[in-house]
C-alpha cells in the first residue's frame, strides 16, 4: 500500500525534507528526477507536494522524510509485534512514554515514532531492533496511523527508550564490534583481594554527559533501586564526575523520566 499522505502530521508537511522510493528499494530517490538522493544533502530533498504528487500519481509508492538535526527524532522498532498480532510490551511502552506520530512500518511488524526532542548523538543502531536517530537518516513513512497522528513533544520518553534500549550502544563507527557499556564503572582492588563498595568512573565532559546520566540512572532503575536513591546518586555523580555538572534541573528531569516505568 502506498503512503497515506493524507494522514503526514502538518509539522512535517511543512518541511522541504522528503524523497521517495519504491518497496523494492531503501535506497531514497529524488522526486521527479529518477536519480538517487542523499539524506546528507538538502539540494535533493524536496518538497511536500512534489512528494505527494509522485505518489498519488504512481511514480514511485512510499515518501520519505529525511531527518537533519532541527529538533524531530526518529525512533524506528522492528519486530514491535507478538505473534498474535499486538504490540510488545517493549514497543507499547516506548510508544506511550513518547505519546507523538507513530506509525506501522512498510513490512508490517515495526514501528516508527517521530517527535520532538534532542539526542546527544547523531543516531545509533543498538543491533537488537531498535534504531534512533536526529540526522542523516530518512524513514520511508506509510501513513498507516498507530496510536498517535501528532508530532509531539517527547524528551522523557527519548530518554527512557535510551536508558533501556542504548545504554551499551555502539556508535554507528564501530560497526559490530564489541564495546563497552557507556559510562562503565571501574571497580577498585584493594589488598587482601578487597573490592570497593563503590565503583569508580571516568570524568564526563561536555556533549556526553547527558546520555552518560541517562545510562547511569538506567542502570540504577534496572536493579530495582527505588527513585529516591536513583535520584540521590544521579546528584551526586553529576558533581563528582560531570565537567561542569548538569544543571540540577536537567539531572531531575532525566531520573523523573528513567524512573517514569517499573521494569
Amino acid at each position: 500500500m502506498p503512503t497515506l499522505m493524507e494522514n503526514i502530521p502538518p509539522e512535517l508537511r511543512e518541511l522541504q525534507r522528503w524523497v521517495c522510493a519504491n518497496r523494492d528499494s531503501k535506497v531514497p530517490m529524488r522526486t521527479y528526477e529518477g536519480k538517487a538522493a542523499s539524506v546528507s544533502k538538502p539540494d535533493t530533498w524536496g518538497d511536500f507536494e512534489e512528494a505527494c504528487e509522485c505518489v498519488e500519481g504512481g511514480i514511485y509508492e512510499y515518501a520519505g522524510f529525511v531527518f537533519a538535526d532541527d529538533g524531530l527524532v526518529g525512533i524506528d522498532i522492528d519486530h514491535a509485534f507478538t505473534e498474535e498480532g499486538l504490540l510488545s510490551d517493549e514497543a507499547l511502552e516506548a510508544i506511550l512514554a513518547c505519546g507523538s506520530y507513530t506509525e506501522i512500518s512498510k513490512g508490517g511488524n515495526g514501528i516508527h515514532i517521530i517527535c520532538r526532542g534532542s539526542l546527544p548523538f547523531r543516531g545509533r543502531n543498538n543491533r537488537k531492533g531498535w534504531e534512533i536517530y536526529r540526522e542523516a537518516r530518512y524513514f520511508l513513512l506509510t501513513g498507516q496511523v498507530a496510536l498517535f497522528g501528532e508530532i509531539e513533544e517527547a524528551q522523557d520518553g527519548i530518554d527512557l527508550v535510551l536508558s533501556e534500549h542504548f545504554a551499551d550502544a555502539p556508535p554507528e563507527s564501530e560497526g559490530t564490534k564489541r564495546t563497552r557499556k557507556i559510562w562503565e564503572p571501574r571497580w577498585r582492588f584493594l589488598k587482601g583481594g578487597r573490592v570497593m563498595v563503590e565503583p569508580g568512573r571516568d570524568a564526563v565532559e561536555s556533549g556526553s554527559r547527558h546520555l552518560a546520566m541517562v545510562s547511569f540512572c538506567g542502570q540504577l532503575h534496572s536493579c530495582l533501586a527505588h527513585k529516591d536513591t536513583v535520584m540521590k546518586q544521579a546528584l551526586i555523580a553529576n558533581g563528582r564526575y560531570m565537567v561542569p555538572p548538569l544543571p540540577e534541573e536537567e539531572v531531575r528531569s532525566i531520573v523523573n523520566s528513567v524512573t517514569r516505568y517499573r521494569r
